[in-house]
């Protein structure tokens, strides 16, 4: 089932990573679009920055086809590395997080940026396409095993190591799931969890007013908009993301 990010542009979110509690502030999304050169698929994936208490930057990858919510944190790099320079195949000799590593590059590819909402910041202005790098670190343990650069959120001497985070681990980190079905429009499960949260307090059962105002609430809202974008599924036929490096699950999130 195709997913949607389901996050705003200004809200907070609280969790714990690495049993450190922290609050995100979401500061903008990215949605890019690629199509695959020999089956003419369309594949699009979101792409959230957040910034936390401690002003640090990392993102969250919504594989819209594969139903993955991919956590991205940067890591330093060292040389800088242009991701146009690059080829499939291609040894690199780096520095990551600090120790040497043979970096193998197993995939670039070129995406449109589809839109921007919010505050997305450019190394080099803003784009409307872009290179993604997807690299292999011989012998690191995950998730440095497998960083990412892409051009259009490049920062000098830095990548992105890269975690698939269950829903539970997304609970965890950000305290609720980060994905809503793609037929769902994210007003709508705004007002599933505020059901929820006055569920408990409603007397009276079928009497109450609210034990019909809120699922005719609900019910509204879904058929308002089918989706943030307006994309559909069936629009594009059989969709898929061609992200090698995540096929292997994340596991938990790394040291």
């Amino acid at each position: 089932m195709s997913i949607r990010g389901d996050l705003r542009v200004g809200e907070t979110l609280r969790g714990s990573l690495r049993k450190k509690s922290h609050s995100y502030t979401v500061m903008g999304r990215v949605v890019l679009k690629r199509r695959d050169q020999r089956s003419r698929r369309l594949t699009r994936w979101e792409q959230w920055l957040l910034v936390d208490d401690n002003s640090e930057e990392l993102w969250l990858e919504i594989n819209r086809d594969t139903s993955m919510v991919v956590l991205h944190e940067p890591v330093p790099i060292q040389p800088m590395i242009d991701p146009l320079a690059l080829e499939v195949g291609q040894i690199l000799q780096l520095k990551v997080n600090g120790r040497p590593y043979s970096v193998e590059v197993k995939d670039v590819y070129r995406a449109n940026i589809d839109h921007e909402t919010g505050a997305i910041p450019h190394l080099a202005g803003p784009v409307t396409a872009t290179t993604c790098v997807e690299l292999r670190v011989k012998g690191a343990r995950k998730p440095l095993s497998s960083i990412v650069i892409d051009e259009h959120r490049r920062r000098e001497h830095e990548a992105y190591r890269i975690t698939t985070l269950a829903p539970e681990q997304q609970s965890e980190i950000f305290g609720r799931h980060m994905s809503r079905p793609w037929w769902a429009p994210g007003i709508a499960r705004r007002l599933g969890r505020w059901m929820s949260s006055v569920g408990s307090g409603l007397r009276g059962g079928w009497k109450s007013p609210l034990f019909w105002i809120i699922p005719f609430l609900i019910l509204m809202a879904i058929l308002a908009g089918a989706d943030d974008d307006d994309f559909n599924p069936a629009e594009y036929g059989s969709v898929f993301r061609n992200r090698s490096v995540y096929g292997g699950g994340g596991g938990g999130v790394g040291k």
